[in-house]
Order: structure tokens, then sequence, then C-alpha cells
């Protein structure tokens, strides 16, 4: 989720440095490599996870103390210099899990079984992640083109942004979130990598340069957009656990309002104007969460077609029964800013994204149509809206540590401030916020996290605390843990994610027959009950 270790390291020098070694490493060399020179890294990682608390949505199932995960990881970068200032990158990555007995349950409940005859059909296949696909993670090839630019042509990760939370303009890729839903440190391990074109210029003058980037439409369809767990597994929605949404509403890749093999791209100036970097962009991409394009007519259960009172995007009517998941795209103008402020003696950062039409799930309360009535809220269609996403950070070393806590070094700190700003907002709209949970979106969506991070023992011993509370909805999460270095190869990580929220999906609490005007679940509602520990053992070399 945070990554504290890596923000404490990047921002350990002033915010000029910063600067020049992001322009320099845009612009010069990929690789420092001689020619002919193979550079070999990676890790071994074995994984576990246990949940804490008894799910509840798990009929005569008690899922406390069940082991969750049981996951290994085998990694492989590969970085080649064929010849001088030309770098081939490969990154290699094949991941295998242990079916567990609580997986084989959610299997029996119906999770993962779209189009299985059978009613139940293989849960491991969402967790193995063998195809050829999935382990080449990236592939591509870096050269200058004249003095001043490089081109990279493959298969790629582009990171825009200032935040490894809730990103405003991080947007270039998807996440796949079926993993460890948002807990995963390293988001480079979630973000699904594509195949582009991009190229940096070097414009010294102006003490910045550009970055555009072409995606051709080339990749496999899963490749875009981030996945969440709609196919009832480990990290589906309380409530929804074992339900395979995609029987009543599959992917739609082709929609004329998100085909996945349209081109995207974008273009972005990073520089540095007295002390303060900054960045402006403009991105055209795939909206990262999927929306559910609901059905115009109805065909359920072999009855006569029934009007659902909605209006379905990109075509007449959907491709599923009820309706589709649909990725649709959208322009996104970003900007961000960083600077050191000697007054706090902390570095300060912001991040802006004005997002043109975003796509809004909606319902229509006591006149919802049959299928929010009956199933969850969000079937009543799409709307689009302008937004406005910021952050506000700061990140700063707290010396006061060494002489309370012992620490080695002055900790690390790090809060946010986020915000959705729902332009020409109309409360009688009643947009939500996600698709299968009730809770109205207001004009003001605003969530505080903070980073607590330490260090003992020459850095072999790091403590770290990450916290985050919903300041519009309620709920937030605690996740404290300790990462411990053995020795120069071995890291042994332990952690706890814990959360809360009130407003949890209680169908108890339901008129008979209407879901839509009772279930007001927001974020941290979705992992009411899902808390768990987690432990990782990883090798490098």
């Amino acid at each position: 989720m945070a990554n504290g270790n890596m923000r404490s390291q990047r921002f350990a020098c002033r915010p000029k440095s910063v600067a020049l070694a992001v322009m320099l490493t845009a612009t010069q060399a990929a690789s420092a490599g001689e020619p002919g020179d193979v550079k070999l890294d990676g890790f071994l990682r074995q994984e576990f996870s246990w949940n804490t608390a008894d799910w509840k949505d798990t009929p005569n199932y008690n899922d406390r103390g069940k082991l969750s995960m049981a996951r290994t990881t085998a990694r492989l970068n590969i970085d080649w210099t064929p010849v001088r200032d030309v770098s081939v990158v490969t990154k290699l990555r094949a991941v295998g899990e242990a079916k567990t007995s609580f997986l084989d349950h959610l299997e029996k409940m119906g999770a993962y079984n779209y189009g299985d005859a059978s009613g139940r059909g293989d849960i491991m296949a969402l967790y193995n992640k063998n195809d050829i696909g999935d382990v080449i993670r990236e592939m591509y090839v870096d050269f200058p083109v004249g003095e001043r630019a490089r081109l990279r042509l493959g298969k790629q990760q582009i990171v825009w942004g200032e935040t490894d939370f809730f990103a405003a303009n991080d947007l270039v890729h998807g996440f796949d979130y079926t993993w460890r839903s948002f807990l995963e440190p390293s988001n480079e391990e979630l973000r699904k990598a594509n195949l582009i074109a991009k190229l940096n210029v070097d414009v010294p003058e102006l003490d910045g340069g550009i970055e555009m980037f072409v995606r051709p439409g080339w990749d496999r369809k899963s490749d875009i957009g981030t996945e969440l767990d709609v196919y009832g597994g480990r990290w589906s929605s309380q409530s929804v656990v074992g339900v395979d949404f995609r029987n009543i509403d599959p992917y739609d890749f082709r929609n004329s309002k998100g085909n996945a093999r349209e081109v995207t791209g974008g273009i972005r100036w990073t520089g540095l104007a007295h002390d303060i970097n900054y960045s402006v962009s403009y991105l055209k991409t795939f909206w990262p969460s999927p929306m559910l394009n609901a059905a115009s007519t109805l065909k359920l259960f072999g009855l006569p077609d029934t009007p659902s009172g909605a209006t379905t995007l990109g075509r007449a009517n959907s491709l599923g029964v009820a309706g589709d998941l649909i990725y649709p795209t959208v322009d996104v103008y970003g900007a961000t800013a960083s600077g050191y402020a000697n007054w706090a003696d902390a570095v300060f950062s912001t991040e802006v994204a004005f997002i043109k039409d975003a796509p809004y799930q909606f319902q229509n309360g006591p006149l919802a149509g049959p299928l929010s009535q009956a199933v969850a809220p969000g079937f009543d269609g799409i709307k689009r809206k302008d937004l406005m996403a910021w952050m506000l950070r700061m990140d700063k070393n707290i010396a006061a540590t060494q002489p309370l806590l012992g620490t080695e070094k002055p900790m690390f700190f790090s809060v946010q401030l986020f915000d959705k700003w729902l332009m020409n907002y109309d409360k009688g709209e009643r947009l939500l916020n996600a698709v299968g949970a009730g809770q109205l979106t207001k004009e003001h969506s605003f969530l505080l996290t903070a980073i607590f991070d330490l260090s003992y023992d020459s850095g072999r011993v790091k403590p770290n605390l990450v916290v985050g509370t919903d300041l519009t909805y309620g709920g937030g999460f605690i996740v404290p843990s300790m990462t411990m270095e053995l020795n120069k190869q071995w890291r042994w990580k332990v952690e706890y994610d814990k959360f809360w929220d009130d407003e949890h999906r209680d169908l108890s609490k339901c008129p008979a027959g209407n879901v839509a005007v009772c279930d007001s679940a927001s974020l941290f509602g979705y992992f009411h009950r899902r808390d768990q520990l987690y432990t990782s053992l990883t090798y490098l070399f």
C-alpha cells in the first residue's frame, strides 16, 4: 500500500538534485554497462496470509484463522547492453499458489465459475499467473535518438504522479487488485504493463524535458483497466463473496465507449523552476474502475423481454443478461509540484488532475430498476461528470524519535490528504461511488493517510505504520508491519491489516425486495471483516 522506505530515500536530497536526477534518468543511457554486459537480479518470495475475523457472508463456514493465501513468486530481471547506450530489458515473474481449504470453499460457493456448466470453475486460474503474457512483466529496448532523445519500445510501465496511494495522475495503466487489493507495497507488482512506444526529449535550456508515449492497442484485452475482484474471490466486496458477476455482466472490451484496441497515449513536461519540481501533462486513458453498463432490456430466466429503464452505452443492448463491465476512455489534464520548505524542514508535494467526463454509476432510489432493487445498486446506468482529483502531501524526517524511541536515524513521516471534487454537483443525480455499493457520492470525498517509518540496527529492522481514514464517508484502516533483514539476501516481513467501517452492507436491514435504498457501504465498508495477518520471506539474488 505504502512505500515509506522508498519515499524516505527519495527525499533524502534536496528538490533540485531530485529534478536533475529525474531528467538525467529519462534522457541519458538506460544502462551504464559496457557493450556485451548482462545484469541479472531478482528474488524468490513465499507469502502467507490468514483471516483474523469470521467474514459472516460465507454460510456455514468460520473464516477466522483460515489460511487465505499461500503464494510462491519467482522474479528475474535481465538488463542486457548489446552495444553502447542501448539497453534490452526483460522482467519475468512466475506465480503459483496452493489451493487452501478457504479458497476451495469460495469455489464451492460459486467463485470464478463464469461459463462453467457445472457451476464450479477453477478458482486457482485467478491466482496462478503463468501464461506467457503474465510471465513477461516487461520487455523493451531503450536506445538514443540523436543527442537529446531516447526511445523505448516494448512492454513497459510508465509512472506519473506524486503518490503511492489513491492516484490522481498515475492512470497510464490499470492495476490487478485481485492479488492483495491495495495493500501491496510495490505498485510495480500490481501495475498492468502495456505495449508502448515512449520518447523522452531533454530540453536543458528550459531546465526540463518532454515525455510522450503512444499505446497502439496491441495488448491483451485483460491488460487494460484496474481489475477488481468481481469473481467472488478473497478480495471480493463484503456480502458478495462467492458470486462471479461475469455470469450476468461479463467484460465488454470492444464497446465503442471503451475499446481495448483504441489508441491511447499522453504527453508530459517535467521541469525545475526556482527549486520547485513540477510537471504538466495530458493523458488519454481508460477509466481505472470497471463500470457497469446496464442492459436496456432484460432477458432473465426465460421470461419475456423486459425494459430495464437503463440506457446501454456503446451498443443497442449489452452482451450480458444484466449488463457488461466496461472501461470507458477519459481525458486527464494533470499537474504536479514538489519542493523543500526551510521553515518546516520538510518536502511538500501536490498533485491535481482534471478528468473530463468521468463515468459514474447512479441509481434512482425508490424508482430504481428491478436489478438495482433485487441485486445491488448501480444497474440504472452511467452518467458523465467532470471531476477534479487532488492531493497534498508533506514528507518530513522527525529527529525526536532518536532520543524518545531509540531509532538510529530520524523517523520518516508522511501525511497525505486526498479529495475528489465532483464539479457541478447535483445531489438529485444520485451518483454512486462504486457499482454494487449504495453510498451516494458527495461533492467532496476526503481521505487522510499517514506513514510512520522507523529504522533500527543499521537499517536491518524497520517498523512501519500506515493509517488512513475516510473523512467524508467514515471508516479507515491501520497497517502495522515489521521488515527484518536477516542477512544480505534474506528479508522477512510481518504485517497486520485492519479495516473498519460501520456502514457496511447489511442485507438484514433492507426492506424486502429493495437493496438499492438501504445499502450505504463506502470504500472501507467493502473490506468489512476482511482483516488479515500477512507474512513474507524473500530471498534476493
